[in-house]
């Protein structure tokens, strides 16, 4: 078994294509994984977890065909600013989605980050996952700030950008094509591996 001494899950490490993403390495074994993130278990009866400057957030596991998931969602549902936009912080629209890890054949495949925090316009989020792509960019900055780097491709299926090959894998969503949103922000990213990249 790794020993973690010298690694963290960081709310502010940075993002590496095909690499890594808050620190989760891609290619760890599931038994690494569950080691690594047991380190963060702040109430185990609760299934919640708390990240190097990250808000606590409560761990859901599930299952599909033969990957598994593993699904953190902001404790406290007042980070989300539901309120800002909706009269319940149960609405659809104030999803408390963070952190995603998917394990497939018994090895992290993708971790994904998601925009969970409802703004004002001019207002900057507080609470997101704050780490970085190597140019600089992350969560809730503009798609088309990625074009001069990675050559992305929109998929109308899934609504979302992939860049493969040289830049690595990694995928971005936003809220549609570029040509019809030029300014949209960038509101989930994953790295994923290469290995199953299509």
């Amino acid at each position: 078994m790794e020993n973690f001494r010298n690694k963290v899950v960081s709310w502010v490490a940075p993002i590496v294509p095909s690499i890594s993403l808050a620190g989760i390495e891609l290619g760890m074994s599931a038994g690494e994984l569950f080691s690594f993130l047991s380190m963060y278990v702040v109430d185990d009866k609760n299934d919640l977890y708390q990240f190097e400057m990250s808000p606590i957030l409560r761990l859901v596991k599930s299952n599909s065909n033969e990957d598994e998931f593993y699904l953190f969602n902001v404790y406290d549902r007042e980070l989300t600013n539901w309120h800002l936009y909706f009269n319940t912080p149960e609405h659809l629209g104030a999803n408390p989605r963070a952190l995603g890890i998917v394990v497939r054949d018994g090895k992290v495949h993708s971790v994904k980050v998601w925009h969970f925090e409802k703004l004002k316009e001019g207002d900057k989020p507080k609470n997101i996952y704050r780490g970085k792509l190597p140019e600089n960019i992350g969560l809730g900055d503009l798609v088309s700030d990625l074009l001069p780097y990675a050559n992305l491709t929109y998929d109308d299926a899934e609504e979302l950008f992939y860049s493969y090959g040289e830049y690595g894998a990694l995928e971005v969503t936003g809220y549609g094509d570029l040509e019809e949103y030029p300014d949209q922000v960038i509101m989930a990213i994953s790295v994923n591996s290469e290995t199953t990249s299509q």
